[in-house]
């Protein structure tokens, strides 16, 4: 569209990956959404193409999630070619203002597009009244959304997923890139919206995808409901617990010294079983019998009985946080358990305050990265502030596929199955960290576990399980780890289409 207060880039960067170096064109810059012919939004994105690449390297279309994440947790701190400074032990650098390279960037083996959605980054909505402002993006300078959050097309689960295609599809376009191998990689609600993706992109928008990386995922908003009468989020979470304890070497009930994933495999059973029965029971199960499974539970968690007995089994990821290492005045992080910071109020009973205090604490880092990367070395030019996350579109995303009020987010599996089954030779590669209570990793393997996919479809499918939580590639070595299984994902031998 005309009267753009933008300047995006395009530049030659070469980078320094590991033991070798890529020279590749770097694009930061707005692409505009279009309904009925009319320019509706635009899409921020940075881009990666290397140079002299023949047709059959990857591309990787990445997203986070939140709703209202931009992409900078993906771009900064797991496959972009610059990345947030870490520490010697691998963790990011949160007092460091510098940039680094990254040697474990998936740049290496395929070309990459980090999408900010509407409302997020420097991506925002182009103002509905043009001709009563005089500039088509003066709502949008403070803080990308256009106009009102209710009003917002893409801060809903369809709109949403439209914008992504769309943009796909432009960008292909734009660059002439359809002869290459199409990846999309989203993390925890991109993780929904790659589920999504997966029978959308081919059926609605012409996408044949090679796969999809599905990144500590949510599939199924039903199932991560707490209450005294929900049954699947409860069983999600206990292999994760169980983990976390085994970790903070509190657990009970398993030696110090036995192995993680005969602790999980071991947890897992426990709980699709005599754990699940005693949920699914209440009472109609005999006091000797619960009380037996509750004191299992108890010390698999390494939380008192008692508390576990009043609890019911039932203890809110909240609670496991701040009661885990309550002795040593410590909460574990929520994303990462086997993360632990100082308790700023550990006089208080009711203590979600200090949960929230203790979360989002490395954002600065991300946004630092931005603006160092995207405004002083590339040269773009906006009067937007980035947004790395958008409160206002949490709280605003709305089901605009729902028939009635009462319905839920809809579910993604079925598209997953869908997809996958449709489209004979895309593939899955499905990653968590073991400690994420957000997202456990439970979820996505019981789910599977119910699929009625055929062998040759689950054949497809790969699963990958890591030493972290819900962001695992915080770790650095965790993080070379993961590079190297999306590289053999993505490989020329991994058969894709």
């Amino acid at each position: 569209p005309n009267n753009s207060p933008h300047k995006g880039v395009s530049v030659k960067r070469t980078f320094e990956l590991g033991e070798h170096s890529l020279e590749a064109t770097v694009i930061a810059d707005w692409l505009a959404l279009y309904e009925k012919g009319q320019p509706k939004a635009r899409i921020f994105h940075t881009a990666y193409l290397a140079a002299d690449a023949d047709e059959d390297r990857p591309i990787i279309f990445c997203m986070n999630g939140g709703p209202g994440a931009g992409s900078v947790f993906l771009h900064y701190g797991c496959c972009g070619p610059v990345a947030v400074a870490r520490t010697s032990g691998g963790k990011f650098d949160t007092a460091a203002r510098t940039l680094e390279s990254n040697p474990d960037s998936w740049l290496s083996f395929a070309d990459l597009v980090f999408i900010d959605p509407v409302g997020t980054g420097f991506s925002h909505l182009i103002d509905a009244e043009p001709a009563a402002t005089g500039n088509t993006d003066s709502a949008a300078s403070k803080n990308g959304a256009g106009y009102g959050a209710g009003e917002n097309p893409y801060w809903a689960v369809k709109g949403d997923l439209d914008a992504i295609g769309q943009f796909m599809r432009r960008f292909l376009r734009e660059h002439n890139l359809w002869k290459r191998p199409r990846y999309f990689a989203g993390e925890s609600y991109g993780g929904y919206r790659a589920a999504r993706l997966t029978k959308l992109l081919g059926r609605e928008y012409g996408l044949g995808m090679a796969g999809l990386i599905v990144i500590s995922p949510i599939w199924q908003f039903r199932d991560v409901a707490e209450s005294d009468y929900s049954t699947s989020a409860w069983v999600n979470l206990l292999p994760t617990y169980g983990a976390i304890a085994h970790r903070n070497g509190l657990g009970r009930h398993f030696a110090q010294d036995a192995s993680m994933d005969d602790v999980l495999a071991s947890i897992e059973q426990f709980a699709i079983t005599d754990y699940a029965a005693m949920l699914v029971s209440g009472d109609l199960m005999s006091e000797h019998r619960r009380a037996e499974v509750l004191a299992i539970t108890a010390d698999i968690l390494g939380l008192p009985t008692k508390k576990i007995t009043q609890a019911r089994g039932r203890i809110p990821l909240q609670d496991f946080s701040r009661c885990i290492r309550e002795a040593s005045g410590e909460i574990t992080d929520l994303y990462d358990g086997s993360v632990y910071s100082q308790d700023p109020f550990p006089h208080r009973s009711n203590n979600d305050k200090a949960i929230e205090e203790a979360l989002f604490n490395d954002q600065h880092a991300f946004l630092n990265a931005s603006y160092q990367w995207l405004i002083e070395e590339l040269g773009v030019e906006t009067p937007l502030e980035y947004t790395v996350l958008s409160h206002e579109a949490h709280k605003a995303w709305k089901n605009d596929e729902k028939q009635f009020d009462i319905f839920e987010l809809p579910h993604s599996m079925d598209d997953f199955c869908a997809g996958m089954t449709a489209q004979e030779h895309q593939r899955a590669l499905i990653v968590h960290g073991r400690f994420d209570t957000v997202t456990p990793y439970f979820a996505s393997r019981r789910l599977l576990a119910q699929t009625a996919l055929t062998p040759a479809v689950q054949s497809r499918i790969t699963e990958r399980l890591y030493d972290g939580g819900h962001m695992f590639y915080s770790w650095s070595e965790i993080n070379k780890a993961f590079a190297d299984d999306v590289a053999r994902f993505v490989g020329p031998s991994s058969g894709e289409a």
